[in-house]
């Protein structure tokens, strides 16, 4: 449910053309995903709250998109920019918060390599979106030559779509690393592979799902503690 439910939910960002008809629910999935995770730490209940934010604009990008198609005597165009900016504003924050939460159970349980990971997801993330969003400013290009506004706008789309898998790769190794307890059936007992590294794998995997769980546990009961206090 969490770190796998993020994945899918995330990997619809990479439609960067019509992304008015899946925005919406991208920010369902990824709230499903983020419910689940809110309860790790602050972070990832920040951005659960985000998607909703989320899932506003991507419904309102939905009707007009619906009314482009079946009204396009209306210069819907014209309203887009205006929808574009707060868009990716939102998917900026709704990724640092996701990154960021990333982080912090990374050093937490000791994976220091994907914490490293997630910090650059966030870097990079911010650039591209902060760029996106300057560059869907109705007027900009008045004062940018077409050439040069056309080109960048070339490159940004494909530079989105890189981060975008970039990030995606980065909550694939989290599900793999550190994914929730329910996410797999640890009770389950798995035919040993021919191959030794595929066993030493899968014990590395069971070992930071046990080290997870108990860490939750730990969490769980000091937040208790304290609201008896």
């Amino acid at each position: 449910m969490g770190f796998g439910t993020l994945f899918f939910g995330y990997f619809l960002l990479l439609n960067i053309y019509y992304y008015s008809f899946t925005d919406l629910v991208a920010s369902l999935v990824m709230a499903i995903a983020l419910q689940k995770l809110s309860t790790v730490n602050l972070p990832f209940k920040k951005a659960f709250y985000v998607s909703f934010v989320f899932g506003l604009v991507g419904a309102l990008e939905l009707v007009l998109g619906f009314i482009d198609m079946f009204f396009p005597v209306l210069d819907v165009a014209a309203i887009m920019p205006y929808i574009d900016i707060p868009r990716y504003i939102i998917v900026a924050i709704l990724t640092l918060l996701i990154f960021s939460g990333i982080e912090n159970v990374s050093q937490e349980i000791g994976l220091s390599l994907l914490a490293a990971r997630a910090r650059i997801s966030m870097i990079f993330s911010l650039v591209v979106y902060f760029i996106s969003s300057i560059l869907s400013v109705p007027f900009t290009s008045d004062f940018i030559p077409v050439k040069v506004f056309a080109t960048a706008g070339v490159i940004i789309q494909f530079t989105t779509f890189f981060i975008v898998c970039l990030n995606l790769y980065v909550i694939h190794k989290a599900y793999a690393k550190i994914c929730m307890p329910e996410d797999n059936e640890l009770d389950m007992e798995e035919a040993p592979s021919r191959f030794e590294f595929v066993n030493r794998h899968r014990e590395h995997t069971k070992q930071k799902q046990r080290e997870y769980a108990e860490y939750k546990l730990e969490k769980m009961k000091k937040k208790a503690s304290r609201k008896k206090k």
